[in-house]
């Protein structure tokens, strides 16, 4: 009995070293580990051994310090994976309408703790279109899917998704924290973000949100197009259309309580 009880112990100490883990992206070694969590150095080194050896973690290519591994990745996938598979049959038929009827492509997203994970994705007729993959992530601060999510969610976890470091992609790319949130004020007050240029220069985007029962934000559509084809469509007329599919989408979330 002794023995299943120090087994859960380590347990705990190596879970508590993965949520520690994912608070510091840069990476920490066993010594960050051992003054903060209360472990000793050689408990810290030992567990991070272990969870080396199953992909949990792993050796930062900067330095000795640990950084989450590929299977707490696949893990977090998943899970996004998992609401997406819920919200497809719905979603689907809404997003392959939108696609048709602007010609352009359109996606569903939803928020995977700093990035927006591609669940699905209607690719548009013309020729030169945007290549992008279901299950793509994009990092969350240039993702209009993201952002329109973001922006009727609590300060506090806005906070969290934003503490990461926010690389820059090109020269229209937000990377201070409290400019982009005040972007958020005007996306609810709007219904729709924009990240146009902002990841790729050559791509304008932008999406609004689905809602849930509770009027939480739960996944968001999205338009993109290449930059020089955008002077041919109506702006309102874009933001109209995506906006339909967005509460046609919830209301279905709604109605099937999911």
């Amino acid at each position: 009995m002794k023995k299943k009880v120090e087994s859960l112990s380590s347990v705990e100490k190596a879970l508590k070293i993965i949520r520690f883990l994912s608070e510091h992206p840069d990476g920490l070694g066993p010594l960050d580990i051992s003054e903060n969590l209360g472990l000793s150095v050689s408990t810290a080194s030992r567990l991070l051994i272990m969870l080396a050896k199953q992909d949990f973690v792993r050796k930062s290519p900067y330095g000795k310090k640990y950084v989450l591994g590929d299977t707490i990745i696949d893990i977090g996938k998943l899970s996004h994976k998992y609401l997406g598979s819920q919200l497809l049959p719905i979603a689907a038929h809404h997003i392959d309408s939108l696609c048709n009827f602007v010609e352009e492509s359109a996606m569903l997203e939803v928020l995977a703790k700093d990035n927006a994970f591609i669940v699905y994705r209607a690719q548009g007729q013309n020729v030169i279109g945007v290549s992008i993959k279901d299950g793509t992530l994009i990092p969350a601060h240039v993702s209009p899917g993201a952002k329109a999510i973001m922006a009727f969610l609590s300060q506090e976890i806005v906070d969290d998704i934003l503490k990461v470091k926010l690389p820059r992609y090109t020269a229209k790319t937000i990377t201070d924290r409290e400019v982009l949130k005040k972007t958020f004020e005007q996306i609810r007050k709007d219904g729709v973000a924009f990240a146009n240029g902002e990841y790729n220069i050559e791509l304008n985007t932008m999406g609004a949100p689905i809602f849930d029962r509770n009027k939480k934000p739960i996944a968001a559509v999205v338009i993109s197009m290449p930059r020089f084809r955008a002077k041919y469509h109506k702006q309102e007329d874009l933001i109209s259309r995506l906006k339909e599919a967005s509460s046609k989408i919830s209301e279905q979330v709604i109605k099937y309580q999911l």
